[in-house]
């Protein structure tokens, strides 16, 4: 009995902070992130101010908003009649990452202005994102897979992997801050992943 209300406490605990997330998103893409107060996400939740502070400032209610979208997207990924067939957009290693990459990308190009935000507040370090944890795990372990796929041992392949993905958090950085467009973004990226591959050239 104490187990299931315990459980129950914890169910509606859950429910209300993706209660909360939600109302910040849809006010985040709706009049831009600093026009969002935090009075204005507890009405639209429907919860006190306190409620909306104790699952986060706006800072991490934005990070966290982020990071369910990018969740989701390797998620699904891991379906069973999508998984690897999902990498198979290109026929080469560049082809492959930029397939893994794009639809990220795509999530910011969506509203670049609140990826601009969600840019700076990792920049910062003010509130810890999963993107540098449990989703760069899931990024790296895709990415070293089309390493192994392309003749690269193990080691060699979780190096690059690692070497890949630090590339794709300056590119997308400086996508978000307006130094290059998405198309250059990821020929960039393509261009990381040809030069690991071949570091002689053609």
């Amino acid at each position: 009995m104490f187990s299931e209300r315990v459980q129950s406490r914890d169910g509606q605990r859950l429910a209300t902070i993706q209660g909360v997330l939600s109302a910040a998103e849809t006010l985040f893409h709706r009049q831009g992130f600093k026009a969002t107060t935090v009075r204005q996400i507890a009405a639209a939740a429907g919860v006190s101010i306190g409620t909306v502070m104790a699952a986060g400032d706006k800072d991490s209610l934005l990070v966290a908003v982020m990071d369910r979208h990018i969740s989701q997207l390797h998620r699904e990924r891991q379906l069973p009649d999508a998984g690897f067939l999902a990498m198979k957009a290109g026929t080469d290693a560049e082809g492959m990452i930029a397939a893994l990459v794009e639809p990220l990308l795509q999530l910011f190009a969506d509203d670049l202005p609140l990826a601009r935000e969600y840019g700076a507040i990792l920049l910062r370090g003010s509130s810890g994102s999963a993107v540098f944890g449990e989703l760069a795990a899931s990024l790296k372990a895709e990415f070293e897979q089309v390493f192994r796929l392309f003749g690269l041992r193990a080691a060699q392949a979780r190096n690059a992997a690692t070497a890949v993905h630090l590339s794709y958090l300056g590119i997308l950085l400086a996508w978000a801050g307006g130094a290059c467009d998405q198309h250059q973004a990821l020929t960039q990226l393509r261009t990381v992943v040809a030069t690991i591959l071949n570091p002689g050239g053609p």
